[in-house]
């Protein structure tokens, strides 16, 4: 009874505070609107936030103004009733928010909305390019939230959904951003992951790509060595065990050795009897030939 009534003080004063935190930054003072977010992320248990999903729900209504955005953006991770609609206007409100560097809680914020987002078929089809493209870019702490199941994008048939899309740059993304997690992956969703590496971003034309994804797993990696007590200083996460830590080291490590062996296989071919592609060369100028060389590190 008393947590109860604690956890009732805790959102109302939070609640309350909102506001307020979100008129001080429309001031340039961000100091208490991020110890807002900082509140809600050390939390593990956010689905008694209710005060959030009505306050969000609020702000879509109101008139945009670069405090509502950057107030949309950065609570956007504790509200669950996206439609289409206000999808949009978040879209909208975090690559605003996003052009301006305000404070980190916004960068960490988005990259989670988007972790939840990305198991939605209707709304992963509408994220924008430009957030796509953004995250890439990024190197960001997993999600604090305490995801069901049905809710983590790192499921095979999701991967599989975003294979069918078609564009390699989105793809790319989607894989940089769930390889950030030190979870390990399910047996299906990595299997799939492989055969996404062998079918995918195989070929002299994909060394960039492949060269993105080996970086974000060494970084990941890097933090995985360092043990659960690391991560979990980094972020609380219960379920970050040793073994648990292992398997995830050796995934991520089976999909470097296969971004390894594409490489391998993209030598070989520039280094096969020259006859066989004689045609093809002399018909690449050489700006193509040295795009090529670059791809596959020749």
């Amino acid at each position: 009874m008393v947590r109860s009534f604690t956890v009732y003080s805790k959102e109302k004063a939070i609640c309350t505070l909102l506001p307020y935190a979100i008129h001080l930054s429309g001031g340039g003072q961000q100091q208490m609107i991020s110890a807002c977010s900082r509140a809600f992320r050390s939390d593990r248990d956010h689905t008694k936030w209710n005060c959030i999903q009505l306050f969000i729900a609020g702000l879509f209504d109101k008139p945009r103004t670069p405090s509502t955005d950057r107030a949309i953006t950065l609570v956007s991770p504790y509200f669950h009733s996206f439609d289409q609609n206000t999808f949009a206007q978040w879209s909208t409100a975090a690559l605003t928010t996003l052009a301006v560097p305000y404070m980190e809680d916004i960068d960490q914020s988005v990259a989670d909305t988007l972790w939840w987002i990305m198991h939605d078929g209707a709304l992963r089809q509408h994220i924008p390019v430009g957030i796509w493209l953004w995250s890439n870019k990024q190197t960001f702490i997993p999600p604090a939230l305490p995801w069901h199941h049905r809710r983590d994008p790192r499921r095979q048939e999701t991967v599989r959904e975003f294979r069918a899309l078609g564009n390699i740059e989105i793809l790319k993304s989607y894989l940089l951003l769930v390889w950030l997690e030190w979870k390990k992956l399910g047996d299906s969703a990595f299997a799939e992951m492989c055969t996404s590496i062998r079918e995918d971003f195989n070929g002299i034309g994909m060394g960039r790509h492949r060269e993105d994804l080996r970086k974000r797993l060494d970084h990941v990696l890097g933090q995985l060595d360092q043990g659960p007590e690391y991560l979990r200083e980094l972020r609380p996460r219960p379920y970050i065990s040793h073994d648990n830590a292992e398997i995830t080291r050796n995934q991520y490590r089976e999909l470097k050795q296969l971004l390894l062996e594409a490489d391998r296989e993209a030598k070989e071919i520039l280094t096969r009897t020259p006859s066989r592609f004689t045609i093809l060369f002399g018909i690449l100028t050489s700006v193509d030939m040295y795009r090529i060389s670059l791809d596959v590190h020749v």
